[in-house]
């Protein structure tokens, strides 16, 4: 006969204490965050009825107060965990909800919004217009973001300078802004992660593709340096 169980063998309202106890005891090792506020809600439940059947007013208020914290808490961690998920299954990186955290400007043909070495200060997305990125060459237009890179780098500092080629808008997301929505919202940084590595790749790409026309160029270069050796194979051409 276990101590914490009635004689009759059935499950008395004095037993739930010792349930509470034991839950409140393996949420010490849960790991997971969401199996830990499940493990609370469902000690709050059996220390309240404890506590109402013994008549232990101040626990019984303290674990009613605590079960909708513990809900709601729960609640949030659900969707946090549900918003990476979707981030992750996600096919496209679109950036046009991030809109709704920035501020907008219009910039002239031919400003400058940053150039290669400054501080990275702020995030960019184009909503109409042309920018034109000098170190690369490229050109962005409508749907846009940049500026991401340089947030994250060691340095902070920017990796190319960035100049409007026609009147264009943009909406500005700063530093301190875009780095309290990494902390509140995971999945914006999973999509920073995402789109940040496809540059990466996109980046690689080019410098692959870049390579091998130079291989190419070289390779021409030296057949046709080969080919005019062997026309010219007279002895005035070996004394030269």
């Amino acid at each position: 006969m276990y101590p914490w169980f009635t004689p009759s063998g059935r499950f008395d309202l004095a037993d739930a204490g010792y349930f509470a106890a034991l839950l409140t005891f393996l949420a010490f090792f849960m790991k997971d965050s969401v199996r830990l506020r499940q493990v609370a809600l469902a000690s709050n439940v059996f220390y309240a009825i404890w506590a109402a059947d013994i008549h232990l007013i101040p626990t019984l208020v303290l674990h009613l107060a605590l079960f909708p914290v513990n809900c709601v808490r729960l609640v949030q961690l659900l969707r946090e965990r549900n918003a990476i998920d979707r981030a992750l299954a996600a096919a496209e990186i679109q950036p046009e909800w991030l809109i709704h955290f920035m501020a907008r400007k219009r910039v002239a043909a031919g400003t400058v919004l940053f150039r290669r070495g400054d501080q990275a200060d702020a995030v960019y997305f184009v909503s109409d217009g042309r920018l034109h990125l000098e170190e690369l060459g490229i050109d962005l237009g409508a749907g846009s973001l940049l500026g991401e890179i340089g947030l994250f780098a060691p340095d902070g500092k920017r990796t190319q300078s960035v100049r409007a080629l026609v009147p264009s808008t943009v909406y500005v997301l700063q530093r301190e802004e875009a780095l309290a929505l990494y902390r509140r919202d995971p999945s914006f940084g999973i999509f920073l992660i995402r789109l940040i590595t496809r540059r990466l790749v996109d980046d690689i790409a080019l410098i692959a593709a870049a390579g091998s026309v130079n291989m190419a160029e070289s390779v021409r270069s030296d057949e046709s340096v080969r080919s005019d050796g062997a026309a010219d194979d007279s002895p005035e051409a070996a004394r030269a």
